[in-house]
């Protein structure tokens, strides 16, 4: 039985094990990776490859063709000859696939997005369903079209969002039960077995990459503090989310790793952003409650446990006694 012909279009780390199922799946053989090219990262703006080319790059036996187009529609008709897909899998690219791509393999081209469609359309899914406190979140499977996100749907699974759940981890269960949904998938697809559903326009929500951007992660003594526990966990592994705060008379950036809601009836006074102490623990106040700090980072320091930043407290608070309520 002759192998299903895939093109596999991605970049992120959210592509990288659906990828790799793919390479072991002996239903299937990749004739082709599309994936960014080599952006310039961190201080010395060294240029680097995505998640998707790292792990390309560990692979003893490479993949027969690796394009890195600067716009895919520019190369997507070399990208095609030379592959010859019967079917484009796509996960986390960043670019829109042009129409060359979905219409001349047989079997179209199918994307795998973090959502339970359509809901979320768009490129960041898995931290907007964290920011938006949603209870649930999922797979969906969809044909790709010229619209964004806009497909029919070939195979939808739901799973809760734990209230531990960061982005990372999120990212990584989303990409485990997507592997299990495209495994059992593509044997039907090839088949013609399965037929997609139309999405209903009217539910169609989005969102953008600029949703995640530095600038929306900065916590605020307005910020309720359920929102910025959300935003913590949203935005971990990036962009982090972060507060500024005098530190003897100079601003610094204080990046927030992992923090929780203070439960505790704590007398908190304070009429702006705030670093306390309460025992051992260090708590940022914010108008509503606090957030009890966990792991933290000051700018020009090292990311360690909160614990070891208490000299950032301003003061010590108390628990509020009982006979007061």
């Amino acid at each position: 039985m002759d192998k299903l012909k895939i093109l596999y279009i991605g970049t992120g780390d959210f592509a990288v094990p659906i990828l790799k199922s793919l390479l072991e799946n002996s239903f299937v053989e990749v004739v082709g990776v599309v994936t960014q090219p080599d952006k310039p990262v961190g201080r010395e703006q060294k240029l680097e490859g995505g998640p998707v080319k790292q792990y390309l790059q560990t692979l003893n036996s490479a993949v027969p063709s690796v394009f890195q187009p600067e716009k895919l529609r520019l190369e997507s008709h070399t990208i095609l000859q030379e592959t010859k897909p019967e079917l484009v899998v796509v996960a986390a690219y960043g670019q829109m696939i042009p129409d060359d791509i979905l219409n001349e393999p047989v079997l179209g081209a199918i994307n795998l997005h973090g959502s339970l469609l359509p809901k979320l359309r768009g490129a960041v899914p898995i931290p907007m369903a964290i920011l938006q406190g949603l209870q649930q979140t999922g797979i969906t499977i969809l044909k790709v079209v010229p619209a964004l996100d806009a497909g029919p749907i070939y195979a939808m699974q739901e799973v809760d969002i734990l209230p531990t759940d960061t982005t990372a981890t999120l990212k990584q269960r989303l990409a485990e039960m997507g592997i299990e949904m495209l495994t059992n998938l593509l044997p039907k697809l090839a088949a013609g077995e399965v037929q997609a559903v139309e999405q209903n326009e009217a539910e169609a929500t989005y969102c953008y990459a600029t949703d995640i951007a530095k600038e929306k992660a900065e916590i605020t003594y307005e910020t309720p503090v359920l929102t910025a526990e959300r935003m913590v966990r949203a935005f971990q592994p990036w962009p982090v989310a972060w507060f500024n705060y005098s530190v003897n008379g100079e601003m610094k950036r204080i990046k927030i790793f992992a923090a929780k809601v203070l439960e505790e009836s704590v007398a908190l006074d304070s009429e702006e952003l705030e670093v306390v102490r309460y025992g051992k623990k260090l708590l940022l106040v914010l108008a509503d409650g606090a957030l009890e700090l966990q792991e933290v980072q000051m700018e020009s320091k090292n990311r360690r446990p909160a614990s070891e930043y208490l000299f950032l407290a301003t003061k010590s608070v108390a628990q509020v006694p009982l006979e007061q309520f």
